[in-house]
């Protein structure tokens, strides 16, 4: 199956879940005997492209330069597809071209868009583009069905698709828990250190707290991001820094063994889509605590039972979780258990062979009965319309580009 994927944030950190998601999936496709092409834009951070390219993905960063606009880079990115006859195109995450190319694609084409979060950045380009949109995905059940209800997708075009992760197996998890530690109770923030969204800063009442409660906590934070610094001075201030690891990026076999050694795991997100630190933490025996939202965390996890569900910003509810757990290590393996058999369901290999069988349906689908044509005239969603010229805009990217003017758009 030839597909190419569209995700313009490969480059530039920080790095999320729907990254992570990608080099899976696609590394993934391309073993499984797949062509595979994932197309950006150069960046800062090449990191991710080289995991991709050592996993047998294509990725091809020289499409378009800096300054192209986007409705120039749509026709680059439609045009280089076409020739490819690609057999399914899927927008993962991309601002603008990614979704302009769209009507541009040769009807041979089937088109998918994946939900990685509940929010309008992946929501208002669906709901323009829908009726060239083949098949939408959501990574949650609730994404699944806020897009059907409310942004022009029909059902049969709407596809829940939960992300995958590798996972213990049980002999693993059995060692895990017949060695439990005696030492302090390991507690890990995995993702990225940002405030909107993932609400980090709530990190500092909680282990606040847990000091105040004097339990014996060791707090793992695996992510970077524009607050650590502010993270760091927080912790400082209350006399902290002991109880507090910065583990900045990890690999991915990194990462696993740091999950090996934890007790718990607390996501303080105030909107998800379905987080993979989640799913990676339960299928490695961790016990997730974390808030009661409507995407993702809700729908895996069962309150006092393979988990906790605490309210958006009770750092007192989430510190007295922990203190609760550290102090009942018995019903800690009982829900370390709970967790890992919740995990099953979102393995790695079942999410992959539900992607490669989706696209040939779509494949097939696509080539029996063709629904879109190219549509050069097509308008484009709002937020990549400018009330400027064409020329005047091209002069601006020139501009910005030979560093002769600041980009505040």
């Amino acid at each position: 199956m030839r597909s190419v994927f569209v995700d313009a944030t490969l480059t530039t950190p920080p790095f999320g879940g729907a990254t992570t998601f990608l080099v899976e999936l696609c590394g993934a496709l391309a073993d499984r005997g797949g062509r595979v092409t994932v197309v950006s834009q150069p960046g800062s951070d090449e990191s991710v492209v080289q995991r991709l390219r050592a996993a047998g993905v294509e990725v091809r960063l020289d499409l378009w330069r800096s300054t192209h606009l986007p409705e120039q880079r749509a026709k680059r990115l439609a045009a280089w597809t076409n020739r490819e006859k690609a057999r399914v195109y899927v927008i993962s995450i991309s601002p603008d071209a990614g979704w302009l190319a769209l009507p541009l694609l040769d009807s041979s084409i089937a088109t998918m868009s994946v939900v990685h979060a509940d929010g309008p950045a992946f929501y208002e380009p669906l709901k323009h583009y829908a009726q060239f949109v083949d098949c939408a995905v959501g990574v949650s059940q609730s994404i699944h069905d806020t897009i059907v209800v409310e942004y022009s997708v029909p059902p049969s075009r709407g596809r829940y698709i939960p992300y995958g992760v590798p996972l213990l197996s049980r002999g693993e998890l059995q060692e895990r828990l017949e060695g439990q530690p005696d030492g302090p109770f390991r507690v890990a923030y995995l993702g990225r250190l940002v405030q909107g969204h993932k609400r980090v800063l709530d990190l500092i009442p909680l282990a606040t707290e847990l000091k105040r409660k004097e339990v014996r906590f060791e707090l793992n934070l695996i992510g970077e991001g524009e607050e650590r610094a502010a993270l760091e001075a927080g912790f400082a201030a209350a006399h902290l820094s002991s109880e507090i690891k910065f583990w900045g990026w990890l690999g991915p076999e990194q990462v696993r063994q740091r999950l090996k050694e934890l007790d718990a795991v607390v996501l303080l997100s105030d909107s998800e889509g379905l987080p993979l630190a989640l799913l990676e933490s339960m299928g490695h025996g961790v016990v997730p605590i974390v808030t009661r939202i409507k995407s993702g965390l809700t729908e895996v996890v069962r309150d006092n039972d393979n988990g906790f569900l605490v309210e958006v910003g009770d750092s007192p509810g989430f510190a007295d979780r922990i203190a609760w757990l550290a102090g009942n290590r018995d019903r800690l393996s009982q829900m370390r258990l709970k967790a890992w058999e919740t995990s099953q369901d979102f393995s790695l290999d079942k999410m992959v062979t539900t992607y490669e069988e989706t696209f040939e349906q779509l494949a097939a689908t696509r080539q029996n009965s063709p629904a879109h044509a190219i549509d050069r005239a097509y308008p484009v969603m709002a937020s990549c319309r400018s009330r400027y010229p064409f020329w005047l805009r091209k002069l601006k990217s020139y501009a910005i580009a030979a560093g002769l003017v600041r980009d505040v758009s």
